[in-house]
C-alpha cells in the first residue's frame, strides 16, 4: 500500500506543474543548443559526429530507465527529483563555463551528454509517476480532476516550457550558446525549489523483494498487456525513426547544409513545432475525455508519417515552417493521449516501473536512430534519407493496428 503524507503546501499540483516547467524549459533550451554546438559552433563536425553526440545524449535512458523506475518505487521520489535536477543544473553550468572560456571539445561535449542523459533517466519515472498521487490529493481536497485532464494540463505546461526554452535558444545567434547554458541551469534549479511543495511519497516496498525481481515484473507486465505493450511499441518506433532519426539528425543538417542557416532557424523551427503541440493540447484540455484514445493516437501518428514525407520535398523555408506546425499538431495529440492511456491502464502499485519501461520505448530507440541516420544522411543527403523513417514508421503503425486491439481501446471512466 502506498503511504502518502500530505504536506502543508496548499497546491501540490501547482508545485508539480512548476517542476515540469523547470525541467522542460531547460530541456527545450538544450534541444536547440546541443545540436547547434555540435554542428554550428564546432563547425568541422560531420553528420556522423552529430548522430553520435545525440546518441550519447539518449543512450543512458536505454541503460538506466528500468532500474530508475524500480528506484522511484523503493525510495522517496521527492529526493530523487531534488538530487538529479540539481546534478543537471551543475552539469549545464559547467558546460556553459567550458564554452565561455574556450575549453570545450567534441569529446567533452559527449561526456556532458552521457552525464545529463543519466540525470534524465532518473527524473522521468519519478516525475511521471508522481502525478497520480497529486491527482488523488486534489480529488480528496474538493478540487476533482481526472487523470487524463491532469496529464493534458501537465503536457500543456511541458510544451509551454519547451517552447520558451527553444525560443530563448534563438538568442544564441547573438550571444553564442555559452551564456544561455546558465539559463538552462536556472530552469533545473527552479525544479529543485518547487519539489519542496510536492507531497511526500514513502517507499512502497520493503526489502522483501529483490530489485531485479521488481524490474522483471514491470517489464513482463508491460508486454503482457495488449494496450500498454502496443503503446510502448509505438514509442519504440517513434524514438528510433522520428526523434532519433529525423529530429536529432535530419533537421539540423537541413538547417545548415540545405538552408544555409544556424541557431535562429533551428530554434524557430523547434518553437513552431511545439506551438502546434501546445495548441493541440489546449484543444484536448477543453474536451471532457476522448472515448477512443487508442484510435486517436494512431491517427495522430499518421500526421507524423505525412510530415516525414514532406521533409523529402524541396520546400522553401516558409513551407518547412508550415509543415513543422502541422507535424506539431499531430505530435501533441499523440504524446498526451498515449501517456494517459498507459497511466490509466497500469496497476497503481507498479506505475513507476510501467512508466519507466514505456519511456524506455521512446528513449531506447533514440540512440540507435540517431547513430543510424547520421551515417545514412552523410551517404544520401537529408532529403532522400528521410524516406527511411517515413516508411519504417508507417509499417509499424500498420502492423500494430492490424495485430493488436489498440484501435478498440476505450477510456476508463
Amino acid at each position: 500500500m502506498t503511504a502518502v503524507e500530505i504536506r502543508k503546501s496548499p497546491a501540490p499540483f501547482a508545485a508539480y506543474l512548476v517542476i515540469v516547467a523547470g525541467w522542460f524549459f531547460g530541456f527545450g533550451l538544450q534541444t536547440t543548443l546541443f545540436p547547434g554546438i555540435v554542428y554550428f559552433t564546432l563547425t568541422d563536425s560531420t553528420p556522423q559526429q552529430l548522430g553520435f553526440a545525440q546518441m550519447a545524449l539518449t543512450a543512458p535512458m536505454l541503460l538506466l530507465l528500468p532500474a530508475a523506475g524500480v528506484l522511484a518505487e523503493r525510495r522517496g521520489r521527492r529526493r530523487i527529483l531534488m538530487v538529479f535536477y540539481a546534478m543537471a543544473a551543475v552539469l549545464a553550468a559547467m558546460l556553459g563555463a567550458l564554452l565561455v572560456y574556450g575549453y570545450l571539445t567534441y569529446w567533452l561535449l559527449v561526456i556532458y551528454a552521457l552525464a545529463v542523459g543519466s540525470c534524465g533517466a532518473f527524473v522521468l519515472p519519478a516525475r511521471d509517476s508522481a502525478i497520480n498521487t497529486v491527482v488523488d490529493i486534489a480529488n480528496r481536497s474538493g478540487k476533482p480532476i481526472t487523470l487524463q485532464k491532469a496529464v493534458v494540463i501537465a503536457s500543456l505546461v511541458q510544451f509551454a516550457g519547451q517552447i520558451t526554452g527553444m525560443g530563448v535558444g534563438y538568442l544564441a545567434r547573438w550571444t553564442g550558446p555559452g551564456p544561455l547554458l546558465f539559463l538552462q541551469a536556472g530552469g533545473f534549479l527552479l525544479g529543485v525549489i518547487a519539489t519542496v511543495g510536492l507531497p511526500r511519497l514513502k517507499a512502497r516496498r520493503t526489502a522483501t523483494t529483490h530489485a531485479m525481481q521488481d524490474l522483471v515484473e514491470g517489464i513482463k507486465t508491460v508486454f503482457q498487456s495488449p494496450v500498454i505493450g502496443s503503446m510502448t511499441a509505438v514509442m519504440v518506433a517513434v524514438g528510433f525513426f522520428v526523434v532519433g532519426g529525423a529530429f536529432f539528425v535530419v533537421i539540423p543538417v537541413l538547417v545548415r547544409d540545405v538552408y544555409q542557416a544556424g541557431y535562429g532557424t533551428l530554434s524557430s523551427l523547434l518553437v513552431v513545432f511545439w506551438i502546434g503541440a501546445f495548441i493541440a493540447n489546449a484543444l484536448l484540455a477543453k474536451l471532457s475525455h476522448i472515448e477512443r484514445p487508442g484510435r486517436a493516437v494512431m491517427l495522430a501518428q499518421l500526421v507524423t508519417v505525412v510530415s516525414l514525407g514532406g521533409l523529402a520535398l524541396p520546400l522553401p523555408l516558409e513551407g518547412l515552417y508550415a509543415l513543422d506546425f502541422f507535424w506539431g499538431l499531430g505530435a501533441g495529440v499523440a504524446i498526451s493521449l498515449s501517456r494517459s492511456v498507459v497511466q490509466e491502464n497500469a496497476p497503481k502499485e507498479m506505475l513507476a516501473r510501467i512508466m519507466s519501461v514505456y519511456q524506455l520505448g521512446l528513449f531506447g530507440g533514440m540512440p540507435a536512430g540517431a547513430a543510424m541516420m547520421g551515417i545514412v544522411v552523410a551517404a544520401l543527403g537529408p532529403r532522400e534519407s528521410v524516406l527511411i523513417p517515413m516508411i519504417g514508421l508507417a509499417l509499424v503503425l500498420a502492423a500494430i493496428s492490424i495485430f493488436t486491439p489498440i484501435l478498440s481501446v476505450r477510456r476508463k471512466s
